[in-house]
């Protein structure tokens, strides 16, 4: 993960990212708006709470990694990020909500467009009064 304070230009100030988490229901503390701030101002892509926790450290705000995965589970469960569990030891987190899939090759994940792909379920292996909600894809890749 880049350095923020070095290599991003601030694209979403503060007033945006509080109107972004009250819209979602989320309320408003020192910490969420701070991480929120710091996670809507990265490029598009995958990270994991580590990698945000250490973006943190290049601020004022002292945020612990427990704080920083439980504000991004409360995220996820809120709908403004995604939670990509991709094995039994890594989750990341993506902050394109849109519906789309995922390629991941020696831990470097990437997106790719939900029409590029195409996923059949039979209607039989559902069961009775239910439907699908979403399916989530995580490609794996290796060397050949």
């Amino acid at each position: 993960m880049q350095n923020l304070t070095k290599d991003t230009k601030i694209q979403m100030n503060k007033l945006c990212v509080m109107g972004i988490l009250r819209k979602a229901d989320i309320k408003i503390t020192r910490q969420r708006v701070y991480l929120a701030g710091i996670l809507f101002n990265l490029p598009q892509g995958h990270f994991t709470a580590e990698e945000l926790h250490d973006e943190t450290k290049q601020g004022n705000l002292k945020v612990s990694l427990a704080t920083v995965y439980n504000t991004l589970k409360h995220f996820s469960q809120n709908g403004i990020i995604k939670t990509l569990q991709v094995d039994s030891h890594k989750t990341f987190f993506d902050r394109n909500t849109d519906h789309h899939y995922h390629i991941k090759s020696n831990n470097i994940i990437e997106d790719i467009s939900a029409e590029d792909v195409n996923v059949e379920l039979s209607p039989t292996k559902i069961p009775r009064g239910k439907k699908i909600k979403s399916i989530d894809l995580i490609i794996n890749l290796c060397d050949e």
